[in-house]
């Protein structure tokens, strides 16, 4: 596909905003507000976010925000009015992480257009049976095969482009989308703002352990307030909300409110859960499910470390203590975690030494600068401007 134009025109497809637009805080949006659309924004370059249309009466023009200097649009409820919207804007590429909201695509007036595909935690029919082990609360399905075979078909036509965060995301990207094992997938890892100023050599860390994500099914909370109950000696701090049926989740941790060690932050953001990423000695997960988390990289870049029953690209086993897989509810598990919370605590030239690696680790793999310059080469090439 000719293209002239000196700039292109990149069109975000998201559900969530990361708070912004009345949206949820969700990792995919915080992928796409802090990072996608901070970073690569620039003269040549304009990335637009399109979300659903969230507004009651609103059906007809898109709905535009300026959410950090970037257009955030509501999608038009009408199916021609997205149209003559996507029409006039001419966008050049698309790009989906994961597949949360494909509409627009489908709409192009122009399907000659290509997408890039983020892999981020696909999930076949096998991760949700792993999930619907939960019992206490079990985790609402959205497996849609209807969604996956339509990035199938446009496999087919050769007008997707499939990236991924992890190496062991593509196996399950293969069976979830039915594409063939020689698919081509470029590795392009999730980026990570480094604080370069942090220095883990003369930075005094607390007896601090950290739970850092949504409270909600999926999320296991209640195993973390077991844990904090086995380890006294030690001050547990769960950094996260509810954003999906509150009250449900508030009935299962409410009888964990009197803990003495454990805290409730609630959700937080900027500076304070920077101070309580370098404070904390250990992460501790205890999802379910996971693809890789944010919110390890995130530990790691602070010297982190990591217990928990998700080991993804193995960083688990190599920076911190992975407990094995842990199915269910989780309650017959708690003893693992905290086996692992002790060797860290209780082996601090090993626990500073693996902190050191995980930094190094994430300065290298998941920096900024490597990100904005594999990304721009992909979304230009796909945009037909080489």
């Amino acid at each position: 596909m000719e293209n002239k134009q000196t700039k292109i025109k990149v069109a975000l497809l998201i559900n969530e905003y990361f708070g912004a637009v009345k949206t949820g805080y969700g990792g995919y949006g915080f992928l796409a507000k802090r990072l996608v659309a901070k970073y690569l924004p620039s003269d040549d370059l304009q990335v637009d976010v399109l979300l659903k249309t969230t507004s009651r009466n609103f059906g007809i023009l898109a709905k535009k925000h300026i959410v950090d200097g970037i257009n955030v649009y509501e999608i038009p409820k009408k199916q021609w009015a997205t149209k003559q919207f996507l029409k006039k804007q001419n966008y050049d590429v698309y790009l989906s992480i994961e597949v949360t909201f494909i509409l627009p695509l489908k709409l192009e007036p122009d399907q000659r257009k290509k997408l890039l595909f983020w892999i981020q935690d696909p999930r076949p029919q096998t991760d949700w049976e792993e999930i619907h082990t939960v019992q206490l609360y079990p985790e609402p399905s959205y497996y849609d095969q209807a969604l996956y075979d339509y990035i199938h078909q446009l496999y087919k036509q050769d007008r997707v482009k499939f990236i991924s965060q992890g190496y062991f995301l593509n196996e399950k990207a293969k069976e979830l989308y039915r594409l063939n094992e020689d698919v081509n997938i470029q590795y392009l890892p999730n980026p990570i703002e480094i604080n370069k100023d942090f220095n883990l050599n003369t930075y005094e860390k607390k007896d601090m352990i950290i739970f850092l994500g949504r409270i909600e099914s999926v999320k296991r909370g209640w195993l973390f307030a077991e844990i904090a109950k086995q380890c006294p000696e030690y001050e547990f701090y769960m950094l996260g909300q509810s954003f999906h049926d509150t009250a449900k989740n508030a009935e299962i941790m409410a009888k964990y409110k009197d803990i003495p060690n454990l805290y409730f932050a609630g959700h937080v953001d900027g500076e304070e859960k920077e101070q309580f990423l370098k404070d904390a000695k250990i992460l501790v997960n205890t999802s379910i499910h996971e693809a890789l988390p944010v919110s390890f990289l995130e530990a790691l870049s602070y010297g982190t470390l990591l217990v928990s029953n998700q080991n993804p690209e193995n960083l688990t086993e190599k920076f911190g203590v992975y407990t094995g897989q842990v199915l269910g509810d989780g309650f017959d598990a708690i003893e693992r975690y905290v086996e692992g919370i002790h060797f860290l605590m209780k082996n601090d030239e090993i626990r500073k030494t693996l902190a050191r690696q995980g930094i190094n680790y994430i300065k290298e793999i998941h920096n900024i600068p490597k990100f904005v310059k594999d990304m721009r080469e992909i979304l230009f090439d796909l945009a037909g401007c080489k």
